[in-house]
């Protein structure tokens, strides 16, 4: 798949690993050798803001594009999706199921204007 409705690939506002997935005395989530980013059994959370050409239409955000501000390999869940421009544009609608596990796919309230910067929050590996 790949990133519709969007103008650019989404700036980053939080992009971080989170301590989660392994056993409570499992040490292999330590970084190997410290600062290497190289934690296992972890996931990340993710913050970007995508900016939607057509306000009132189904936008996605893929992970796996490549050229995305943050990419994984998989969608664990999303946690919110916040249009930080137009109030009123904030009552968003799953655009279909999501089709893959690495695709954000939304559809913002017939309120939202073109050009509106949408802020979504999710977690990933």
């Amino acid at each position: 798949m790949a990133n519709t409705n969007l103008t650019g690939n989404g700036t980053v506002v939080l992009n971080t690993r989170l301590w989660a997935g392994v056993g409570e005395d499992d040490t292999n989530w330590l970084q190997s050798p410290i600062g290497s980013d190289a934690a296992t059994g972890t996931m990340s959370i993710g913050i970007i803001d995508v900016v939607v050409t057509d306000g009132d239409a189904a936008f996605a955000y893929d992970l796996a594009l490549s050229t995305n501000g943050i990419t994984g390999t998989t969608l664990i869940g999303l946690l919110s999706a916040h249009n930080i421009t137009t109030a009123g544009g904030n009552a968003f609608t799953v655009a279909g199921n999501v089709s893959t596990n690495t695709l954000i796919k939304l559809t913002p309230a017939s309120a939202g204007q073109d050009g509106d910067t949408v802020r979504l929050t999710f977690l990933y590996r």
